[in-house]
């Protein structure tokens, strides 16, 4: 069984590789390198795999899976938190079984992977301000989108929403970038480096957007969080991605699991009984693998 689907990962990969339109997918073993503990149930793993990793994009993702293991069976996505050459770095948190078994691996242990995945968030656009709203552990993907952006000269800023300060993680490597940071903690907890918050993250959007300057606003975190964000956006008319944390079986868009409702163009149809035409919103579904987890916020079904 397991030997099987291995193989079927394999196979699956290499025919994408062969007719895919987007990118070349890397498929293999990694070795752990450091699997350092941050906080009680946060983790930094870095992995090392033979040769050099396709390009990885801010946003996009890879598929974790403990070998010769049932239990899990399938494999979980990771947002990459940073990649250079043949290391990749994801951060996790402790939430069930897979990343109670990985929290437990050590230095030289291997895992089974796939990357890059997914599409990630835009790079280039107008925008001089760039915002990112992150909560829980939606701060993964922002690193490497503020490494690009920084290189632009555009003033990126953080926001970052958790239960407590405690939680709070990777804020040094932002502040080595540049990026302005501001917290938002649910207990009201602060740190005197950063500026503090009590209360939602979202909050903090108006606080920092300044009318009129071209904005570009990005949200990773729970679903109730990015809808807000979204709704913010709209009364500024920002334009807004979305990265969704949806689970996921393959992450290669054969099993049709993580779809979402999309809004699709309008269509024209006639109105039989009075004979007028009218525009109809039509919606579909879209795996968040393939097409997202990156969104365009005002395309989704919220």
């Amino acid at each position: 069984m397991l030997n099987f689907l291995s193989w079927l990962y394999f196979f699956s990969v290499t025919i994408m590789n062969m007719f895919g339109e987007q990118r070349k997918i890397w498929y293999g073993s990694g070795i752990i390198e450091n699997n350092l503990k941050l906080t009680e149930q946060t983790f930094r793993l870095t992995l090392t795999v033979p040769g050099t990793l396709p390009t990885v994009n801010a946003g996009q993702f890879v598929m974790l899976r403990l070998p010769n293991r049932t239990n899990p069976l399938l494999g979980r996505p990771f947002a990459v938190y940073r990649v250079s050459g043949n290391v990749l770095e994801v951060i996790y948190v402790v939430v069930g079984k897979m990343t109670e078994h990985l929290a437990k691996m050590r230095t030289g242990d291997t895992l089974d992977l796939w990357t890059p995945l997914g599409n990630g968030f835009s790079t280039v656009n107008t925008a001089t301000h760039i915002i990112m709203v992150a909560g829980g552990i939606g701060q993964t993907p922002f690193l490497m989108l503020a490494e690009k952006y920084v290189q632009t000269d555009s003033h990126c800023t953080l926001l970052y929403g958790t239960q407590n300060i405690e939680r709070v993680i990777g804020m040094d490597d932002f502040k080595k970038l540049g990026v302005d940071i501001h917290l938002a903690t649910d207990d009201g907890s602060c740190n005197k480096d950063f500026v503090s918050h009590h209360g939602f993250v979202t909050d903090l959007i108006s606080k920092v957007y300044q009318l009129g300057e071209p904005t570009q606003i990005f949200c990773c975190g729970p679903r109730p969080m990015l809808h807000a964000a979204f709704q913010i956006a709209q009364q500024f008319n920002l334009p807004c991605e979305v990265s969704l944390e949806t689970s996921m079986s393959c992450g290669l868009g054969i099993c049709f699991g993580c779809v979402v409702k999309c809004r699709c163009e309008k269509e024209n149809k006639l109105d039989n009984d009075n004979d007028n035409n009218h525009d109809h919103e039509t919606w579909d579904y879209r795996r968040t693998c393939i097409e997202g987890p990156v969104f365009d916020a005002y395309k989704l079904c919220w």
